[in-house]
């Protein structure tokens, strides 16, 4: 008998058994999320953007936020979600955790979980009031993105002066606490300049009443500052 005849037939047996097998079915997926989602308002909310696949074919999921059903989406011919935006857990005060979660229906083994964070958006002085020229403390968190918080002084519209306040900003919900003068301004200067200032704290170099990044405004009045002797 011819041996490579044989062979070849054997070959062509087997990849006809291969291919009626079943697919091993891929663990359904999420994209990732941000380490944290800020809350400037509970109208104001930081948006989650949600994309998933590895599900069975036309099957339903369910997305839960925090174990409380927010919407059931149908998964496409090739087992991928639509895209979807949903906003992010309201956070008060302070910051939290929560679960974004999708399960396919009729399937348990196809539910994918993942993590996040939540943090309002805020910034304080303290004291406040206080002399100009006085230390005080700027606490701030949701300034999210990792690069430099700068604070911009303006005074009857006009920017007087712009400060950074933070280097670089090193963890996920953007949390910060220093100590800077309360308007770094000469007081010879300052004594022409009483009344409401108001500082805007963002993560622009360059001010814009309008910044790309999110922004708190804080309102201090100076009052008449007394001539050094």
């Amino acid at each position: 008998m011819d041996t490579s005849r044989m062979t070849t037939r054997l070959v062509g047996v087997a990849l006809a058994a291969l291919a009626l097998l079943p697919a091993t079915a891929q663990a359904a997926a999420l994209a990732p999320l941000k380490p944290c989602y800020v809350s400037a308002t509970r109208a104001a909310r930081e948006s989650v953007d949600l994309s998933g696949n590895g599900f069975t074919p036309g099957s339903l999921v369910d997305i839960r936020l925090n174990g409380a059903l927010d919407r059931t989406l149908q998964a496409d011919a090739a087992g991928n979600l639509p895209p979807q935006i949903l906003p992010s857990p309201y956070q008060a005060k302070g910051q939290g955790t929560f679960t974004l979660t999708a399960a396919e229906r009729g399937n348990p083994a196809n539910t994918v979980s993942l993590p996040s964070r939540t943090t309002e958006l805020t910034m304080s002085l303290t004291p406040n009031p206080a002399k100009p020229s006085r230390r005080v403390r700027f606490k701030g968190s949701g300034f999210t993105e990792q690069k430099a918080v700068w604070a911009h002084y303006l005074f009857k519209g006009k920017v007087r002066k712009t400060v950074r306040l933070v280097r670089q900003i090193n963890n996920p919900c953007g949390l910060f606490s220093v100590k800077r003068k309360q308007i770094p301004v000469k007081i010879k200067r300052l004594r022409r300049m009483v009344g409401r200032w108001r500082i805007q704290v963002d993560q622009q170099h360059k001010y814009s009443r309008a910044p790309n990044t999110v922004f708190v405004r804080v309102d201090v009045d100076v009052r008449l500052v007394p001539p050094t002797r």
